[in-house]
């Protein structure tokens, strides 16, 4: 499901449940006056409601990696869950209890402000993780980066027998320059698939070096077929986007 197809099915998902809310709403106030804790608790409601989709809509998980951002999460659904149990609380202690409206709307101002608190803990711990894992993909951005210029005196000097195949190891280490970070795992995995192939042509380079006698036929082999993996796997690399 892409991000489009994401928003527009909890946007529908959201209006439906609205629709509900207001469906409950006309079928038990129609022809009725609304007292003031009518009111409130309708208000009460619609509150309850809009609060409960703030997750839906501005979840901090990411599939690619979740460490360090479930916490945040945890913290928005406990100040969710505590402020509709408490606001809850407060409609039947005004329904059942008697208790006065000014004191019932005194305790629904100090429950939205604690949510607003539990809300910027939540943006705080998400904020931290998104800055960790942002310093993690620059490490493995610079290392795969790194790798790759470190392999190209190796392609370099390779004999003239091998300057197609090293046309095509230059051009994959010339991309791998320019490939931008992304979020998700299929990008983690296909960096590694290339750090892996990198190691591996290194192998088949020195290999090569070693090898004072003329190139044997398996050596060329093996080169061409690490170049290619080398060109796959960047050009797949290459077609991710966040």
């Amino acid at each position: 499901m892409t991000r489009n197809q994401s928003l527009a099915f909890r946007t529908m998902l959201f209006l439906f449940g609205a629709g509900v809310v207001a469906f409950a709403f006309v079928l038990n106030t129609s022809g009725k006056v609304l007292t003031n804790t009518a009111m409130f608790t309708w208000i009460s409601i619609g509150i309850m409601y809009l609060i409960f989709f703030i997750p839906v809509f501005f979840s901090t998980i990411a599939i690619a990696n979740f460490s360090g951002k479930i916490p945040s999460l945890s913290i928005m659904w406990t100040g969710i869950i505590g402020y509709i149990i408490a606001s809850i609380i407060v409609i039947l202690l005004l329904s059942n209890a008697g208790i006065s409206l000014r004191k019932a709307l005194a305790g629904q101002s100090a429950l939205l402000f604690l949510f607003a608190v539990c809300v910027f803990l939540a943006f705080f711990a998400s904020s931290h993780a998104r800055q960790v894992d942002e310093e993690e993909k620059k490490k493995r951005q610079f290392g795969l980066k790194a790798r790759a210029q470190l392999l190209s005196p190796s392609i370099n000097s390779l004999p003239s027998e091998y300057e197609a195949v090293k046309t095509t190891i230059a051009r994959a280490l010339e991309e791998i320059k320019y490939l931008s970070p992304v979020d998700r795992f299929e990008g983690f995995d296909l960096e590694l698939k290339i750090m892996y192939s990198l190691d591996a042509l290194s192998d088949v380079c020195d290999a090569i070096a070693a090898d004072e006698q003329a190139v044997h036929m398996e050596m060329s082999v093996s080169l061409e077929k690490e170049a290619r993996m080398l060109q796959m796997l960047v050009k797949e690399r290459k077609l991710l986007r966040n």
